[in-house]
């Protein structure tokens, strides 16, 4: 069995370690062993979203099963759920939110409100295991889609989309 060059390198780096007592590292290298970086999932901006999770829709599930709730929230996003129209009217009135992630039958329902909104939050449809064809009928109609499910990092990809292009629509303020 032939050994790779990257399990040469670890092992002459474990016999350095192993042969000077465990101290060659200086602080932080202990990070970086073997091309094993940290990696940070942070958000790039950080958006506060409310979220409608009718349960008659497929977004419950894409939050749990698709595990969307748990990346978003580890990249450092703020989520708060509404569950019935109720719900979400009395969020919408009473927040601040960036974005609104609602399943892709309940999003044109929603944007009258959410540009009625003190904050007008930015609609992102959410689609749960979607067809080529669905998501492509989505990606027509709107401007960023979110697909679960997904790796985190497509979801941060979708999510910092979202917020540029809300900051390139907002109106300029005055001086």
């Amino acid at each position: 069995m032939k050994n790779s060059p990257l399990d040469l390198m670890l092992l002459a780096v474990v016999a350095g370690f192993l042969a000077v007592g465990g101290d060659i590292f200086a602080c932080g290298d202990k990070l970086l062993i073997v091309g094993r970086g940290l990696r940070t999932n942070r958000a790039l901006h950080r958006a506060s979203i409310l979220v409608y999770a009718d349960p008659k829709g497929a977004l419950p599930a894409a939050l749990k099963e698709g595990h969307l709730r748990r990346d978003l929230e580890r990249a450092g996003h703020r989520l708060r759920t509404a569950t019935s129209r109720e719900e979400f009217d009395a969020a919408l009135g009473n927040g601040t939110y960036d974005l609104v992630l609602a399943d892709l039958k309940s999003a044109p329902l929603l944007e009258s409100e959410a540009k009625a909104a003190p904050s007008k939050p930015t609609i992102l449809p959410t689609l749960y295991n979607p067809s080529e064809a669905e998501l492509a009928a989505a990606s027509r109609q709107y401007t960023c889609v979110l697909k679960s499910p997904g790796d985190q990092k497509d979801y941060m990809t979708v999510i910092n989309e979202a917020m540029a292009e809300r900051a390139r629509l907002a109106p300029a303020k005055s001086r």
